[in-house]
């Protein structure tokens, strides 16, 4: 399959596992169409310290899609707002871009949405 120029962003986002459908939620209101999601382990450095000296590792979802840049970033810094996620242990929303992608029949990808387009007024 051939290396294609393409425009775009990933997401990425590492939430609480405990906010991963308020995570949702946003990405389905602000457009996203889909997400991978997978279950992960965080650790801080310097190291969480709770109870009895405890170092804290929380269960964490890493939600992660492909999106328009305007969409990407307004969804990230939407996700850092409203799940406070810049604060300490709390995660990070962030988006790279996408210059080329390989394996990916991109023509067949738009092919797919477009015949799975929300119709107006849904």
């Amino acid at each position: 399959m051939e290396r294609r120029q393409v425009s775009g962003r990933v997401l990425v986002a590492v939430v609480a596992d405990e906010m991963e459908e308020q995570a949702l939620a946003i990405l389905r209101e602000e457009g996203a169409r889909g997400v991978t999601i997978a279950s992960g382990r965080g650790i801080g450095f310097p190291e969480h310290m709770t109870f009895f000296g405890l170092t804290y590792r929380g269960l964490e979802s890493v939600l992660v899609c492909v999106l328009d840049d305007d969409t990407a970033e307004r969804i990230a810094e939407r996700l850092n707002r409203e799940l406070s996620l810049l604060e300490p242990f709390k995660g990070l929303a962030f988006s790279l871009p996408v210059g080329h992608s390989g394996g990916i029949d991109m023509d067949a990808v738009r092919e797919a949405l477009a015949r799975h387009a929300p119709k107006s007024g849904e």
